[in-house]
C-alpha cells in the first residue's frame, strides 16, 4: 500500500520525515500526536491521553459529537469511537514512548492508517461549542448583566478558545450590545493568562493605531478593562491618551439639560485608566487648575461631574501635590465648596488616608467628623 496516497496530506506531513528515515515507531508516535492535538484544538481542551478523550467524547454533552446522540445504537457508537481511541493511547503510543519497539512498514502503515480513519471522524463530528453559536448568547437582547451571569457564561467557553473569543468580539464591537460585552469581557479577562492579554491588546492596538472616530475609542474604553491599558502599544498609548487630553481640556457640561456640549469622550475615561495615564500629574494640573480659577461654569462642571470622584480614587493612597494644595488652600479660606468636597469623601471611611493627611487644616473644622453608618 501507497500509504502516502491512502492518507490526508496533514497527516502524511506529520510523519513524513521520521517514516521516510524508516523510523516507524516514531512515524506511528508523529501520528499520535497529531491525532492528541487535533482533539485540543478542536475542544479547547489541554489535556492528554485518556483523560483528554473522556473529556471531549464522554459525559451526557460531549464536547465532540460524532453522531445525534439520538438513539442507543448512535450513543454506543461514541462511546465505541471514545474507546477506541483511548486504546491506541494506552495500547500504541504509550509503549513506544517508554520502550524501544521495532515496528515494521507493515505495523506503521496498518496504524498510521487507522489513525487516519479516526482522524477523518474527528473531522466530521460537531462540537458542543461552536463560537459563533455562543457569541449569539453574549448579543442576546435578554443578557443578564450581573458578574454571575457573566461567569457561567465564560466558565462554557474552553481555556484554548478564550482568546478568539475576545477578538471576535473587538473587530465586531460597532454591531454589538456594548453593556453586554462590557460585562462578559471583564469576567472573560479575569480567567486570561497574561501571555494572552498581551495577544488581545495587539488587536485592540492595532484597532486604535489610525483611528479618529469617537466611536472607535468609546467602545475601546467601555468594554475593555481599564486596569490593562498599559498592555496598549506604546505609540498607540500616547496618541490615545493626547487625543483624549485635548478631549477633556474642552469638556463643558450643561446641568440645566444634563448634557454634554464638548469632552464626550472624557466622559467614558474610568478611574482605572486614568491611574495608568503616563502623565499623570499633567492631567491633574490640568483639571485643578481649571477648577481653582477657571470662569467658565461649564467646563469647571465637566470636571466635577466626570472627574472629581476619580480624582479622589487615584489620589486616595498618595495625593497629588496639585489637588494638595487645592484642598489645603480651600479648607484655609474656608472655601465652602471644597470643604463640602473633603467632607464628603472622608466621612463616610473612618480609616481613609486624607484624615491624616489633612490633620492640621481639618482642626479648624469639628464638624467633620466621621459618620458611623446607620446599620
Amino acid at each position: 500500500m501507497d500509504l502516502r496516497n491512502n492518507i490526508e496530506p496533514d497527516l502524511w506531513e506529520a510523519i513524513e520525515q521520521n517514516y521516510q528515515n524508516e523510523s516507524y515507531a516514531s512515524s506511528i508516535l508523529d501520528a499520535m500526536h497529531l491525532l492528541t492535538d487535533t482533539i485540543r484544538n478542536k475542544t479547547g481542551l489541554e489535556g492528554d491521553g485518556a483523560s483528554l478523550i473522556g473529556q471531549a467524547f464522554g459525559g451526557d454533552i460531549p464536547k465532540l459529537q460524532i453522531n445525534k446522540l439520538q438513539t442507543e445504537s448512535e450513543k454506543n457508537v461514541q462511546k465505541g469511537i471514545q474507546e477506541l481511541i483511548r486504546g491506541l493511547y494506552t495500547a500504541i503510543r504509550n509503549p513506544r514512548s517508554h520502550e524501544r519497539y521495532n515496528d515494521t512498514k507493515a505495523d506503521a502503515d496498518s496504524i498510521i492508517h487507522f489513525i487516519g480513519y479516526l482522524l477523518k471522524i474527528i473531522d466530521k463530528s460537531k462540537m458542543s461549542f461552536e463560537s459563533s453559536t455562543f457569541l449569539q448568547r453574549v448579543y442576546d437582547q435578554n443578557y443578564v448583566h450581573t458578574e454571575q451571569y457573566s461567569n457561567l457564561l465564560v466558565n462554557e467557553v474552553p481555556k484554548r478558545q478564550r482568546t478568539d473569543i475576545v477578538i471576535s468580539i473587538i473587530l465586531e464591537r460597532q454591531n454589538v450590545p456594548l453593556k453586554n460585552v462590557r460585562y462578559f469581557l471583564r469576567a472573560l479577562f479575569n480567567k486570561l493568562e497574561r501571555s494572552e492579554i498581551s495577544q488581545v491588546y495587539k488587536v485592540i492596538s492595532e484597532q486604535l493605531k489610525y483611528t479618529n472616530e469617537n466611536e472607535d475609542i468609546i467602545t475601546m474604553l467601555y468594554t475593555i478593562p481599564g486596569e490593562y491599558w498599559n498592555e496598549l502599544d506604546t505609540s498607540v498609548k500616547i496618541r490615545m491618551e493626547h487625543i483624549l487630553f485635548k478631549n477633556v481640556e474642552m469638556g463643558r457640561y450643561n446641568a440645566s439639560v444634563d448634557s454634554c456640549t464638548d469632552g464626550d469622550l472624557g466622559n467614558w475615561i474610568e478611574s482605572e485608566h486614568l491611574m495608568n495615564f503616563d502623565n499623570i500629574s499633567e492631567w491633574m494640573s490640568m483639571m485643578i487648575i481649571e477648577l481653582k480659577y477657571g470662569e467658565d461654569k461649564e467646563k469647571i462642571a465637566y470636571i466635577e461631574k466626570f472627574f472629581w470622584d476619580k480624582i479622589c480614587k487615584i489620589n486616595y493612597d498618595n495625593v497629588d501635590r496639585w489637588l494638595l494644595a487645592y484642598i489645603k488652600e480651600g479648607l484655609e479660606s474656608r472655601d465652602e465648596k471644597i470643604v463640602n468636597k473633603l467632607k464628603n469623601e472622608i466621612q463616610c471611611t473612618e480609616n481613609h488616608p486624607w484624615w491624616k493627611t489633612f490633620e492640621k487644616e481639618l482642626k479648624d473644622f469639628p464638624e467633620i467628623q466621621y459618620l458611623d453608618p446607620p446599620f
